[in-house]
């Protein structure tokens, strides 16, 4: 892929692709590339550079999105934007750590169960002499 067709423009980064037999423009956010990587909410944010090498290297990953966003759409649409969904945006900040356990369970005791185990007993009547 030629270098100027990912470009920057803005929080967007834009790449011209062909798409179920159409060019269209997909736009990919900073924020679904962000939440595509689980960045901590505290993590400087990235530069033009590395979301456009982002999406150089994720081609695949942007062209199925692309589809995906495409079947809710219009087919004759010339742009698809792709962002991250609110549910995506909330998994990122629980993977960050911000909601903890409630309690250390390595703390607690293990609750003890009382059964027996059955074990298999071999006779030595069964063989036979030759």
């Amino acid at each position: 892929m030629e270098s100027d067709s990912v470009r920057s423009s803005g929080e967007m980064t834009v790449v011209d692709m062909w798409v179920e037999g159409k060019l269209r423009g997909i736009s990919v956010s900073r924020s679904a590339i962000e939440s595509f990587l689980r960045l901590p909410s505290g993590a400087p944010a990235m530069t033009d550079e590395d979301r456009r090498e982002f999406v150089r290297t994720h081609l695949a990953q942007i062209v199925a999105a692309a589809k995906t966003r495409l079947l809710s759409m219009d087919p004759d649409t010339d742009s698809i934007v792709i962002d991250a969904a609110p549910a995506a945006a909330s998994d990122a900040k629980a993977a960050s750590g911000d909601r903890r356990r409630s309690g250390d369970r390595r703390k607690e005791e293990r609750r003890k169960v009382n059964k027996t185990v059955a074990r298999e007993r071999r006779s030595g009547g069964d063989r036979r002499k030759s």
